[in-house]
């Protein structure tokens, strides 16, 4: 009877730093598309799709690799209140002055504007991206269940992994992000993904080879799939309870999640290697930040100057777009990040994470 392997030396996991930096990336890829559409290409719409799998997945690893073993729930949620919480609520205050001002500015009646402001807040977020605060800040308050999910056999833990992949699968995410118990469920998968690959570490490296070319045959797979056979566009949502077909983008991170890290083993190039450990380290910052940069971008191209050029009428004016949102949104994020920890220290953490 096999048991479960025993956890790998707790030293740094560099691997897992390039993953970070390439989960950031990956998220703010996903964002950048807005100013491109409708030419984009929707092979590539459906591959930058669905990253904040990547994140779940690289928590999950964590909570296994970190704090199983000297686990005390209330310094843990303490300890994910104050990263995740405080600069989530500065952030949303922020965000929703600066609505407010626009609301203002187009000749809403005041109570039109307080209307807005309850519409907005009622979804449990101010910016869209930010919908992920929440949800997996219920997901850490979860945190008991994942342990007594570590201490099964590994048949149960194969059971339960299967059972939770199928309910994700026909699930979907909620409309809008905005029902938290449903985005519970549809990533717990990911999570526990996180944390068999670090509790069987062992198994993932003696059977590399292997699970890399099956994990990179169902990403091309489930992503040509959804982009030419059942033609969907994106990621999956809908009401829970209602049958909208199959999740193929749910295959395609979940897969992409193995893919990926088995890569960053093979991950050569020092440069690259530097740069994806530096956004790793402004992770958060640049989660909180860039959707203020959206927000920007959005009412730049609304000016009479630029306003003509939307939407753009090329496939090639459309991948430049693209990238020079990209860009913009990320290296701008990157730059006020770290002009705030220069000039707040370790006190800027309470603003930006």
């Amino acid at each position: 009877m096999m048991d479960a392997l025993p956890t790998a030396r707790r030293e740094r996991i560099v691997e897992f730093d390039y993953l970070r930096g390439l989960a950031i990336a990956m998220i703010v890829l996903g964002h950048s598309i807005f100013l491109a559409q409708p030419l984009f290409p929707a092979l590539l719409e459906n591959l930058l799709r669905g990253g904040t799998g990547l994140f779940v997945f690289i928590s999950g690893f964590f909570f296994h690799r970190v704090f199983t073993g000297r686990f005390v729930y209330r310094d843990f949620i303490a300890k994910k209140a104050k990263a995740l919480l405080v600069p989530f609520a500065f952030i949303s205050l922020l965000a929703l002055l600066i609505r407010s001002i626009g609301w203002w500015q187009d000749g809403l009646a005041w109570e039109q504007n307080l209307l807005n402001v309850w519409y907005t807040l009622r979804n449990g977020y101010v910016l869209y991206p930010h919908w992920y605060i929440p949800f997996i800040f219920l997901t850490f308050l979860c945190s008991p269940l994942h342990l007594a999910y570590l201490r099964l056999h590994w048949r149960w833990q194969s059971v339960l992994f299967c059972a939770f992949f199928l309910l994700a699968l026909f699930m979907h995410r909620p409309q809008s992000n905005s029902q938290l118990v449903q985005s519970l469920v549809y990533y717990t998968p990911f999570y526990l993904l996180g944390m068999l690959v670090s509790q069987y570490s062992v198994l993932l490296h003696r059977w590399h080879w292997p699970l890399l070319l099956i994990s990179l045959t169902l990403v091309l797979c489930s992503a040509a799939g959804q982009t030419w056979i059942w033609v969907h566009l994106g990621n999956y949502h809908k009401a829970a309870f209602h049958y909208n077909g199959v999740d193929l983008q749910l295959v395609q991170v979940l897969s992409g999640c193995i893919a990926m890290l088995l890569l960053c083993y093979h991950l050569r190039w020092h440069w690259l290697q530097q740069h994806l450990i530096w956004l790793a380290g402004l992770s958060f910052p640049l989660f909180f930040i860039h959707p203020l940069l959206t927000i920007a971008l959005e009412n730049l191209v609304t000016l009479d100057a630029l306003a003509p050029q939307f939407p753009v009428p090329h496939i090639g004016q459309s991948l430049v777009v693209f990238a020079l949102t990209f860009v913009v949104q990320l290296y701008g994020s990157a730059a006020i990040a770290v002009i705030l920890q220069r000039l707040l220290g370790s006190r800027s953490r309470w603003l930006i994470g």
